[in-house]
C-alpha cells in the first residue's frame, strides 16, 4: 500500500475541487440552465464571468417557484424584454394578473407576442379574471407541445377558424368555457395529441373521441350544470389509459379502444361505463355479455372491500394484473369462498399486485385479504 505524499495529497485535493461543470461546452451548459426555474437560472450569472451570458442564451423557462402570488406585472415584462429568447416554457397562473388590472388582456397579449417566447414548447395559461384566449396563441401553432388552459374562455370557431396545434402532444382544459363544436375543432387540429385531460369544464355536455394518436384520457367533474355528462370513445386505436375522477354521474361509452390497459377510478355508483354489451355502474357489474380482455390495471376508490364485487370484476377483466383499492370503513360479509367453494377452482386469478388503502384490519378486511393470499398464486411477494 503506497504512501500518500504531501504533493500527491495536494494534487488529489485540487482534482476534487476542480470546476468540471464549467469545463463543459457552452451548448451543454445552455441546455442545463434552460431546465432550471427562472429564478435559479438567472442566479447562475453570479457563478463566474463565463456563466454571465449563458442564461440569456438559454431557452427561457419562465415559471413561478411554488405558489407564490403577487408577482408584479412589470417584473414579468422586464424578464421578457431582457431575454432574447427563444422560449421553452411560459407558466402564467392566476396570480400574474390582478383582478383590477384594466390592461390585463393587452398585457397578456403583449407577453405572448414577445420575441423571447419564440419557439415556445410549453404554455400554462390561467388568467384571473377570466379572459378570452388571446389570438396571439396562433403564433405558437408550429412549436407548442404541451398546453394547459384554465379559468378562461375559448372563442367559438369551426374547423376554419379553430386553433391548430399540429405538434401538440399534451392538452389540459380546466375550468374552461368552450362549446362542443369548438372543442371538436380544437381536437381535430391536434393530429398527434397523446394526452387529453378535461376537468370541470362547461359548455359541452357530450364529447365524441375519434383519434388515431391519443394514449391517455382523464376526465373529472365536480358539478353538473353544463359540464361533461357523456363521453363516447368511438375510435381510439392507441388509447391505453382512461382515468375518471369526479363527484357526479357520468356516462362513458367505449366503442373501440382495443389497447385500453388502465381503467379507473370506479366508485360505488359512478361513472357508468359501457363496453359493447357489458355495463358497469361504478364498481358494480350491471350486465356482462362480453369480457374486456385488454384491461390489466384497475383502480377502485371509496368502495366497500367486498369479495363479490371484486370477483365479478375479475370475471369481466380476465387478464387483470394490478388492482388498486381505496376502501371505506364499511364492513361486509366476505364469506364468498365459504358459500361458493365449488367455484373457487374455476377462477383464473392472474393478479400480480393488489394495493389496499385504508385497510382497517377488521374481520371483513382480513377475510378479503386472506382469500387472495390463498387463491392468487401469481401475486408478487415483497
Amino acid at each position: 500500500m503506497g504512501v500518500v505524499t504531501r504533493p500527491k495529497k495536494r494534487r488529489l485535493q485540487e482534482e476534487r475541487l476542480r470546476d468540471r461543470i464549467s469545463s463543459l461546452p457552452d451548448d451543454v451548459l445552455v441546455d442545463i440552465v434552460s431546465f432550471l426555474p427562472t429564478k435559479e437560472g438567472a442566479r447562475t450569472q453570479v457563478l463566474s464571468s463565463r456563466w454571465r451570458h449563458l442564461w440569456r442564451a438559454a431557452p427561457l423557462n419562465l415559471s413561478p417557484v411554488g405558489r407564490a402570488c403577487g408577482i408584479p406585472v412589470g417584473e414579468v415584462s422586464r424578464i421578457l424584454a431582457a431575454h432574447p429568447g427563444p422560449g421553452r416554457r411560459f407558466s402564467m397562473p392566476e396570480c400574474y394578473l390582478s383582478y383590477d388590472d384594466e390592461y390585463s388582456e393587452t398585457t397578456l397579449d403583449g407577453w405572448l407576442r414577445s420575441p423571447s417566447l419564440d419557439d415556445l414548447r410549453e404554455l400554462e395559461f390561467q388568467p384571473y379574471p377570466r379572459l378570452l384566449l388571446p389570438p396571439s396563441l396562433h403564433r405558437f401553432s408550429s412549436t407548442l407541445r404541451v398546453a394547459r388552459f384554465g379559468g378562461c374562455t375559448l372563442p367559438d370557431g369551426d374547423h376554419g377558424g379553430a386553433l391548430l396545434l399540429p405538434v401538440l402532444e399534451s392538452l389540459t382544459l380546466c375550468d374552461v368555457c368552450i362549446s362542443g363544436n369548438s372543442l371538436h375543432a380544437l381536437l381535430a387540429g391536434c393530429p398527434v395529441l397523446q394526452s387529453l385531460a378535461l376537468f370541470d369544464n362547461y359548455g359541452f355536455p357530450r364529447l365524441q373521441i375519434v383519434s388515431p394518436s391519443l394514449r391517455s384520457i382523464s376526465v373529472g367533474c365536480s358539478y353538473r350544470s353544463l359540464s361533461l355528462q357523456q363521453l363516447v370513445i368511438e375510435d381510439a386505436p392507441c388509447l391505453e389509459g382512461l382515468l375518471y375522477s369526479g363527484r357526479i354521474w357520468m356516462d362513458i361509452w367505449v366503442i373501440s379502444a382495443p389497447r385500453l390497459a388502465t381503467l379507473g377510478k370506479l366508485f360505488d355508483n359512478r361513472p357508468r361505463i359501457q363496453f359493447s354489451d357489458t355495463v358497469f355502474q361504478g364498481s358494480a357489474v350491471v350486465s356482462m355479455m362480453n369480457v374486456v380482455e385488454s384491461v390489466k390495471v384497475l383502480s377502485l376508490s371509496d368502495v366497500k372491500l367486498c369479495l363479490d364485487v371484486v370477483i365479478n370484476l375479475l370475471k369481466c377483466f380476465p387478464h387483470l394484473e394490478k388492482l388498486y383499492i381505496k376502501a371505506t370503513s364499511d364492513c361486509v360479509e366476505n364469506t364468498w369462498y365459504q358459500t361458493n367453494p365449488e367455484l373457487i377452482g374455476t377462477l383464473d386469478i392472474r393478479l400480480k399486485k393488489i394495493v389496499l388503502r385504508n385497510y382497517q384490519g377488521s374481520k371483513s378486511h382480513v377475510d378479503f385479504v386472506r382469500f387472495f393470499l390463498s387463491n392468487a398464486s401469481m401475486l408478487w411477494s415483497h
